[in-house]
């Protein structure tokens, strides 16, 4: 039996208006809103559609995976990224390929990867890797508007953008509950969460911790001191004991984040919802293909 295989290609994305022919076994779709693209993966779920590539950038990426898993329930479906966006981290740890392979994937390699579920009040569920409130959202913003630079480089520079501003520094009021634990709300510099084990880029590693669980944070206090000299330590993955009263790395199973104020997640923000309060989890998984 063929399988059919899925593709959704953002022409919004960097290089994304280049020419794309789909090729045998292929349904290739372009959808210009949410809404065309919720109808684009409802038509590949009738179709028999079990693969689908994604080609586009994070965002891309986080779209098709908040809305695939509510249409294809049930039934087992795989994916693969054409990266064309501005970071395209996620493809550096799900893996990728290129355009002229997506009707080459019998042979793929695989990886499993746990997906960040994010529920508001009425409000679609979101899913994806990496999410950051405080000044990770204000760093992020502002880089987005003024700093002209992609894929690791406005990575780099929203750190950079970060460290140098005290506006962007400013204490933001954030609850923080892990693994059940009702947030209290206190000012804090940044609170960021991701699925991912590996650095994230250029060995950038905030993340990394002994403790288990699927969903790695970092919970940093507001005007937390040396902040410099600690952000070193966090991007190697190496904190020291006098960093642990103000900068916390650890893993959970699942958390709540309150919010008064938007959250970034896989670069772009999002509203809190109308109560502000963010359910966290990473239970569930996505398998991606590459070659």
């Amino acid at each position: 039996m063929t399988r059919l295989t899925g593709h959704i290609v953002n022409r919004a994305a960097t290089g994304g208006d280049r020419r794309v022919e789909a090729a045998p076994g292929v349904i290739l779709r372009a959808p210009e809103s949410f809404s065309a693209l919720d109808d684009c993966l409802a038509e590949m779920r009738a179709e028999g559609v079990d693969r689908l590539v994604i080609d586009g950038g994070d965002g891309t990426v986080r779209e098709v995976l908040s809305r695939a898993p509510e249409i294809w329930v049930g039934a087992p479906l795989s994916y693969a990224i054409v990266p064309n966006g501005n970071t395209n981290l996620i493809a550096r740890h799900a893996g990728r390929i290129e355009a002229g392979a997506v009707a080459r994937l019998g042979g793929a390699k695989t990886r499993t990867l746990n997906l960040m579920k994010v529920e508001r009040t009425g409000e679609r569920a979101l899913r994806g890797f990496i999410l950051g409130a405080g000044a990770y959202e204000k760093a992020t913003r502002f880089a987005q508007k003024k700093v002209e630079a992609r894929h690791g480089r406005q990575v780099v520079e929203t750190v950079m953008t970060l460290l140098r501003s005290e506006e962007l520094r400013a204490p933001t009021a954030i609850g923080l509950g892990l693994d059940g634990i009702e947030p209290a709300m206190e000012p804090r510099l940044l609170a960021a969460m991701t699925t991912f084990a590996d650095p994230l880029i250029l060995g950038l590693n905030p993340f990394r911790t002994r403790e288990a669980g699927p969903l790695r944070y970092l919970d940093v206090a507001a005007n937390p001191p040396h902040l410099l000299l600690a952000a070193g330590f966090l991007a190697a993955g190496r904190p020291r004991k006098w960093m642990r009263d103000h900068y916390r790395v650890g893993a959970a199973g699942d958390a709540t984040l309150k919010l008064d104020t938007n959250f970034v997640m896989d670069g772009e923000a999002f509203s809190p919802g109308p109560d502000g309060r963010l359910r966290i989890t990473a239970a569930e998984t996505a398998t991606f293909l590459s070659l």
